[in-house]
């Protein structure tokens, strides 16, 4: 509904300009005996509004073009903050749930089975790519992804379990597709934690997508699809300002 009123309001506005351009044109005809029509179109493309009062400080449009641009910038700047400030919420939210480290030892174990009992072919070895600073390409890949779905808090506690061996932190139980001729290559995971409390009443969604699956993940990216809303509608804004100056 928001979106559908930020485009009827753009849609005025571009077809208001549109028309009062046509008043535009006709006033600078009228006095182009007094006036530079020249002059009058280079003020109007540098602000709205300025050739027609160069032309005929008594036009409507006059006072009409710099109220749309003040209004469409305002639009403009609002919905971007909104989006900066959205995509700083799902930083945050990221920095908190994800934790790299647990990513990488989900990625080694990985790389170690494939290498010793799998055959991957080196498939694994520039699999995974995950950025080690907070980057743009790290906060979109990672719930852009399912290979780094590893290192969301509630995968881990879910699906990795503390080994006995003093020279390996971590086992997991992952589901491999056997494959002769590509190699073989990890299309899920079994969960070694039952009891976790992420785990428990929400069994058939996290089995449904076999060790694929993290409710933070799927929350993650429906706070960045929130942003991205917010960024298209200032970039709305954004076309309506160019065409007010049109």
């Amino acid at each position: 509904m928001n979106k559908k009123i930020i485009l009827l309001t753009l849609l005025f506005c571009i077809i208001f300009s549109l028309a009062a351009q046509e008043i535009k044109n006709d006033i600078i005809d009228v006095k182009y005996s007094k006036k530079s029509a020249r002059k009058a179109m280079i003020l109007s493309s540098l602000f709205p509004g300025a050739g027609q009062f160069y032309a005929d400080k008594s036009n409507l449009a006059t006072y009409i073009f710099p109220i749309i641009e003040i209004g469409l910038w305002a639009g403009y700047i609002y919905y971007n903050n909104e989006g900066k400030n959205a995509e700083s919420d799902y930083e945050d939210y990221a920095d908190l749930h994800y934790r790299r480290e647990y990513q990488h030892a989900a990625e080694d174990d990985i790389k170690m089975l494939s290498n010793t009992i799998h055959n991957d072919n080196g498939f694994y070895d520039e699999h995974f790519l995950l950025d080690d600073s907070d980057t743009q390409h790290f906060y979109e890949d990672i719930g852009k992804y399912d290979k780094y779905v590893y290192g969301w808090l509630d995968w881990f506690d879910i699906y990795a379990a503390a080994n006995p061996d003093p020279d390996i932190d971590w086992t997991f139980e992952w589901i491999w597709d056997e494959d002769d001729i590509d190699g073989d290559r990890v299309m899920g995971s079994l969960p070694l934690n039952e009891e976790s409390a992420y785990y428990v009443g929400n069994e058939e969604v996290y089995n449904s997508a076999n060790g694929r699956y993290s409710s933070y993940r799927q929350e993650y990216i429906e706070m960045r699809k929130d942003a991205e809303k917010l960024y298209d509608s200032g970039r709305y804004f954004s076309f309506g300002i160019v065409a007010n100056h049109i």
